[in-house]
């Protein structure tokens, strides 16, 4: 039977048009190459490609083949990577593309505990905008995904799992205008630019500051947009921009009085990220062991969350639950 390297072959014969230019895209002598191709044309009994003075053409075989031959080539690929995932961890790759929030409250820890357990894994760890999550996943460019999920739900080629749910409060420097309000309207946050990442749509009514709408995704755009948290607490604390985090993000300020979280009394407002991964493709173990450990702090997280939560909203009745 024919090999998926002949199969390239036939591939690059029919982009270059040349024996010779195709030879040297795939780092084989001529010879060798058109060996190949020959051995693919006895093994399928027909021929694939018309020899013409002025170049080299498929035939109607020659056709079929290239049509099926980048999915049987990725095919052969993924079973190969299947078989070599389930054979030895330690050995083992993984790529994980995470988005910002997800990746400081929890996403960094997990790496840095799976990492430890397994010092031989290979890992690429990409932090990132969590829009473009989801395409490098459904483009096999990394093994998983964890960020937003609210639009890689909407696709049935990708299975989403949702860990983190945690309140979005919203803060300020000390000495800030709203600082000392007992009560923070949104027409008064608005007056103020927010500082963030780029805000899905499913959030966008009710997040206050100074913000734009993008018409084609609808998506928030910040009046101050970052791509990671700890650039947005830097220009909080050096302006009057605000922003919006998990409590857990905020602690060490908050104690030391450098911020100071809004009364801003709307219906809650909460992170929605979580693992997205291709349906048709299998977790390697070094996934599943990444995704439970994030499952795992992420239970810390959450009661961390919910006693900030406590203490500092034990007075505040009017916010929303």
């Amino acid at each position: 039977m024919f090999r998926t390297q002949q199969l390239k072959h036939a591939l690059a014969l029919y982009c270059h048009g040349n024996f010779r230019r195709a030879a040297e895209a795939v780092h084989i002598s001529q010879p060798a190459f058109s060996r190949s191709i020959r051995a693919l044309e006895e093994e399928l009994d027909a021929v694939l490609f018309d020899r013409n003075t002025d170049g080299i053409t498929p035939t109607l075989f020659g056709e079929v083949l290239l049509r099926r031959a980048q999915t049987i080539i990725e095919e052969a690929g993924e079973l190969e990577r299947e078989i070599g995932l389930l054979k030895d961890m330690e050995t083992g790759t993984l790529a994980v593309a995470i988005g910002t929030y997800p990746a400081e409250l929890s996403g960094s820890r997990a790496a840095g505990e799976l990492i430890r357990r397994h010092p031989h894994l290979r890992c690429q760890f990409t932090l990132g905008d969590w829009r473009k999550v989801g395409d490098r996943v459904l483009a096999r460019a990394v093994d998983l995904g964890f960020a937003e999920v609210s639009e890689a739900q909407t696709n049935d080629a990708l299975v989403t799992e949702v860990v983190g749910q945690h309140r979005v409060v919203f803060y300020c420097r000390k000495g800030h205008p709203l600082a000392s309000l007992s009560k923070v309207s949104k027409a008064e946050l608005d007056r103020y630019p927010l500082v963030a990442i780029r805000i899905p749509d499913r959030v966008a009514a009710s997040f206050p500051g100074g913000t734009s709408t993008e018409q084609s995704t609808g998506h928030l755009v910040p009046a101050i947009e970052v791509e990671d948290v700890a650039t947005a607490r830097a220009i909080v604390a050096g302006s009057d921009a605000v922003s919006g985090a998990a409590l857990s993000q905020l602690e060490p300020a908050l104690q030391t009085g450098e911020f100071v979280c809004l009364p801003f009394r709307v219906p809650v407002v909460r992170f929605n990220y979580g693992f997205i991964y291709r349906r048709d493709r299998m977790l390697s173990p070094a996934a599943e062991l990444f995704m439970e450990l994030v499952r795992h702090i992420e239970e810390d997280v959450a009661a961390k969350n919910c006693r900030l939560e406590n203490e500092l909203f034990q007075n505040e009745a009017a916010y929303s639950k």
